[in-house]
């Protein structure tokens, strides 16, 4: 009866630790800019490069919200 219950605010707290890893980006910042340095100096895409980063970090949490949603519906009560 619980899990029902905890679902919404679980699904909450991982889509929250989501975005607060971007926050942790900064330690790994260095090693990301260098990478998308490399690939700016052999390629010349800088608009590329960020859009990749950018569409990595929001289908991670599109996968996130997905996964949630599905085992919220698959819990929940069903009506008769």
């Amino acid at each position: 009866q619980a899990m029902r219950i905890i679902i919404p605010p679980l699904t909450s707290q991982y889509l929250n630790l989501t975005k607060n890893s971007s926050l942790a980006v900064a330690v790994g910042y260095p090693d990301l800019y260098a990478i998308g340095g490399t690939i700016l100096n052999q390629t010349g895409q800088a608009i590329e490069i960020v859009a990749i980063f950018g569409v990595v970090y929001l289908s991670i949490s599109l996968l996130t919200s997905l996964f949630m949603n599905w085992f919220n519906n698959k819990m929940a009560l069903k009506e008769r």
